[in-house]
């Protein structure tokens, strides 16, 4: 759902469900007997624009299991974000999973396409990643979450700056998402943190 309400029909699609994290929680960890695929940033770009041209879907949802690493990962999510802007003209709803690990200019890249994009949390406190997904830092999620709070501030900040300048067309702020979300599994351990 949007924030103002409205409901969009996303395409929801992990890039990959290979995973080099092994999150006792997750099915795509790199421990779990499961199928892997993944599939190319040009597929999930055709994917997308498929379904959009034939009004099935509203826009994309793309998430993904970690490749070699945080950032190479973060890197393929923005190319397709970069492709369907960009080369496409695609204009529907976009929402990125970011990576938090992931360096703070691919974040600040993902938010300049995304309409939302958003970090999981995923358990309350650093004993509880420590035992069920060791390879995640509740810090660095936290710092990551609120640089991109802050990020999106600035950019209302100058928007309204900007509505009040509206004959200095230089007064346009650049673009970055308008909203963040995360997510946190709830009975994933027996801490009672919050």
């Amino acid at each position: 759902y949007a924030p103002d309400g409205r409901c969009i029909s996303l395409l929801k699609v992990l890039l990959t469900n290979f995973c080099i994290y092994d999150c006792r929680y997750c099915n795509s960890r790199r421990s779990a007997n499961v199928p892997r695929a993944r599939f190319t940033t040009a597929e999930v770009v055709q994917l997308t624009l498929d379904f959009y041209r034939r009004n099935c879907i509203e826009g994309l949802f793309l998430s993904s299991g970690i490749i070699r690493s945080p950032d190479h990962t973060m890197e393929l999510v923005v190319e397709v974000a970069r492709s369907l802007r960009e080369e496409h003209d695609f204009r529907g709803y976009l929402h990125l999973k970011t990576i938090p690990e992931a360096s703070p200019e691919l974040i600040e890249r993902a938010g300049r396409y995304a309409d939302r994009i958003s970090l999981n949390v995923e358990l309350p406190s650093q004993a509880s990643l420590d035992r069920l997904a060791p390879e995640k830092n509740l810090a660095r999620t936290k710092q990551a979450m609120t640089g991109i709070r802050q990020r999106i501030d600035e950019t209302r900040t100058a928007a309204r700056a900007a509505r009040q300048v509206r004959e200095r067309p230089r007064a346009r702020p650049p673009a970055f998402a308008t909203g963040q979300s995360t997510q946190l599994i709830v009975g994933a351990d027996a801490s009672s943190d919050a």
